[in-house]
């Protein structure tokens, strides 16, 4: 397999299906995002293997919709490859209801993801659906649209030599693109406002991979790029920004809540450290996607929120509806599950416990539901019910002058209805109600 291939399959282990459990019964309604676009929106690296998992600008919103005390749901349709064409293509077929097949949405898209016959037969028929229970709906496209062109061009042409009629073809050529991209984004954008009227819309506009070096004189030079043609693509996606711009605003007119994640800006001001370009290769590097992720949150929230930093041989941050526990009482982690102080975390639910020494039990009620957990029993009791603990039991931990109990958190949390939500890359554990 490619590393493209491999890459590809990764993917496809998370595309066909939320990256978060579903809400449990009774719960609060799950906060739903939908990603739609290229292998941006798809997370894609350089390098990607098969081990390899995509941690892209979705997986950052995502992280930030818990850290708001969303119960956050999210699936990624994003196609290596893919167009803007591609996209409505396949919009207008999922909503028609009609199977597809590669030719009908863009052909040769195997050739760049080798997901994309799977995605389509499996995913077609949960796309509409998809969008319609969306809150927010996050969008990369367009940069497919015009590689082709830029390829054609070639990064050394002194566009400045050529005849007045090829320059006069070459823009115009750059022109139909740009028509045709707006054209076929103002299409997407109104089939997902029928859809979802009331969804948060937030779409990235083009970042144009070209470093760039700032010369003692003052003088700019692009390396590798004569500058007469960085300049022609530079002037290129202005415009074609603009008439984003444009076309956003149309739809706001109309009432459809829909922002613009500058990702020209945040990705330009760094290009060699934020992308691979430097290799060959257009897409964000993970610190490229962090920035990414940080741009379209905002637009959505007005921040982006981290934890503070971990003391030595502290091994997770928990996050309990939006807040950060900051105990002396610190996190445990055995044999892979979480254990924390039992009061810091019923307070941090806002919970009411009860402890009967005499059975060393803990009993931690809240909206009706209650939990019964026993230090050094291998069950629990949820509503009266004896279940199986898939943990280590609840036990005492030692203190200087003090024993604290602690018990495992996801069995709690979720026995109480709570989310439950670990994310690796930062090491927190995310508990919504």
């Amino acid at each position: 397999m490619t590393a493209l291939g491999a890459a590809s399959a990764a993917l496809l282990v998370q595309a066909g299906s939320a990256f978060a459990a579903p809400a449990s019964a009774g719960s609060a309604a799950s906060y739903d995002i939908v990603v739609l676009g290229d292998s941006i929106a798809a997370g894609y690296q350089a390098g990607f293997t098969e081990q390899s998992v995509p941690y892209g600008f979705a997986e950052h919103v995502f992280e930030q919709a818990l850290f708001q005390g969303l119960r956050a749901e999210y699936v990624n349709y994003g196609v290596l490859g893919l167009r803007t064409e591609g996209l409505a293509n396949w919009l207008e077929a999922a909503i028609a209801g009609e199977k597809v097949t590669e030719a009908d949405v863009q052909a040769g898209l195997s050739d760049k993801d080798p997901r994309v016959k799977q995605m389509l037969a499996e995913m077609t028929d949960t796309l509409a659906g998809d969008i319609r229970d969306a809150e927010t709906v996050l969008i990369s496209i367009g940069g497919n649209d015009f590689l082709g062109f830029v390829n054609e061009l070639g990064l050394t042409t002194n566009v400045d030599a050529l005849s007045a009629g090829d320059k006069t073809a070459l823009q115009d050529k750059l022109d139909a693109l740009i028509n045709n991209y707006t054209t076929l984004l103002d299409d997407i954008l109104g089939m997902i406002g029928e859809l979802q009227p009331k969804a948060e819309v937030v779409i990235a506009n083009q970042y144009l991979p070209l470093p760039v070096l700032k010369l003692p004189n003052g003088e700019t030079t692009y390396p590798k790029v004569a500058k007469s043609a960085a300049l022609f693509l530079k002037d290129g996606q202005s415009t074609l920004n603009a008439r984003l711009g444009e076309v956003v605003k149309a739809h706001g007119n109309k009432g459809l809540s829909i922002k613009i994640s500058d990702a020209a800006a945040v990705i330009e001001k760094s290009i060699l450290t934020l992308t691979s370009i430097s290799d060959g290769d257009i897409h964000p590097k993970a610190a490229g996607y962090a920035a990414l992720g940080k741009a379209y949150s905002e637009q959505l929230w007005g921040e982006y929120k981290t934890v503070l930093p971990r003391a030595a041989g502290v091994p997770i941050s928990v996050v309990v509806n939006g807040e950060e526990i900051v105990s002396k009482y610190a996190p445990v982690i055995q044999k892979g599950r979480t254990y924390l102080a039992v009061r810091d975390i019923t307070d941090a639910m806002g919970a009411e416990l009860k402890w009967d020494a005499a059975t060393a039990t803990a009993t931690v009620s809240l909206d009706g539901r209650t939990v019964d957990i026993t230090v050094g029993a291998a069950t629990i009791r949820v509503n009266g019910e004896t279940v199986p603990l898939n943990a280590e039991p609840a036990y005492l931990q030692q203190f200087p002058g003090e024993k604290k109990t602690y018990l495992p958190l996801a069995a709690l949390s979720e026995g109480l209805g709570f989310q439950v939500e670990y994310r690796h890359e930062q090491k927190i554990a995310f508990i919504n109600n």
